[in-house]
């Protein structure tokens, strides 16, 4: 009884293993996918920030930290579909990057499934909201003037613009 017990108990360990071992093409629900797309966005941060400390909030929010910066990884706000042209589900990630307690960057990872496991295939910093992505048109909400203006942020001033992900670039549709 004891040895089946243990047999047991072994063999769920080496089945939970297993599974972190998992790429999108295993799981290709919207929690794996983000999950991954959490992953590499990490793994990003990390390599920006020397000696960086990874904390989760109660509300899931990621903040990897130095000494004097933050990246903030929000996982309400990533955004999946299909970018490229195969049929696989890709994401985009905001980082935002606070210094001295202020928002200094925002930056959006664009994140495209390659063999399974996401690759970055641009990095774009700019203050833009990423709405969705549907037919492979990515509808991002931006500011119609500079963020040093005083009527930046406004509701007048904001607009819509679609994008298209082709040979590794984001093309503006008209």
């Amino acid at each position: 009884m004891r040895s089946a017990f243990f047999f047991f108990l072994i063999l769920c360990f080496l089945t939970s293993c297993n599974n972190s071992n998992k790429n999108l093409s295993d799981d290709p629900s919207e929690k794996n996918i983000k999950n991954h797309a959490i992953s590499v966005a990490e793994i990003y941060a990390k390599d920006q920030l020397k000696e960086a400390k990874k904390t989760v909030s109660e509300d899931g929010l990621i903040v990897l930290s130095n000494s004097d910066t933050k990246c903030l990884i929000d996982p309400s706000k990533i955004v999946t579909g299909e970018i490229d042209e195969d049929t696989k589900k890709d994401a985009i990630v905001p980082l935002y990057v606070f210094r001295d307690q202020k928002l200094f960057l925002t930056e959006h990872l664009i994140l495209i499934n390659k063999d399974g496991k996401f690759v970055i295939a641009k990095v774009l910093d700019s203050e833009m909201k990423i709405m969705s992505i549907t037919d492979r048109v990515i509808f991002i909400e931006t500011s119609k003037v500079s963020s040093d203006s005083p009527t930046f942020g406004c509701e007048i001033c904001k607009e819509i613009v679609r994008y298209q992900f082709r040979a590794d670039s984001l093309i503006k549709l008209e």
